[in-house]
């Protein structure tokens, strides 16, 4: 999980740990704990929420949790586009 990234979407959108944590539902100290972990400790309806209060487009998300940058997000998903897909030959 990219821990700076995340915590640069938050300090845009002038939010706190503590903002986070209680639209997470979680205490201020788990949201400390999660932010600061590079693993990723979210569940999959935090991520959900996480990405609606940071305003997070879908390479930001990717490149947040899952360690992807922007370009390697885009390539697995093309190469991922059943046959038949637009762009497919």
């Amino acid at each position: 999980m990219n821990v700076r990234m995340l915590k640069a979407k938050r300090v845009e959108q002038s939010l706190r740990q503590k903002d986070l944590a209680k639209a997470l539902g979680i205490t201020e100290k788990a949201m400390c704990h999660k932010e600061c972990s590079s693993e990723n400790k979210f569940k999959a309806q935090e991520m959900l929420t996480l990405v609606k209060q940071l305003n997070l487009s879908f390479s930001e998300f990717d490149a947040i949790f899952f360690d992807r940058g922007p370009t390697e997000s885009l390539r697995v998903t093309e190469i991922t586009k059943p046959n038949g897909a637009a762009g497919a030959k």
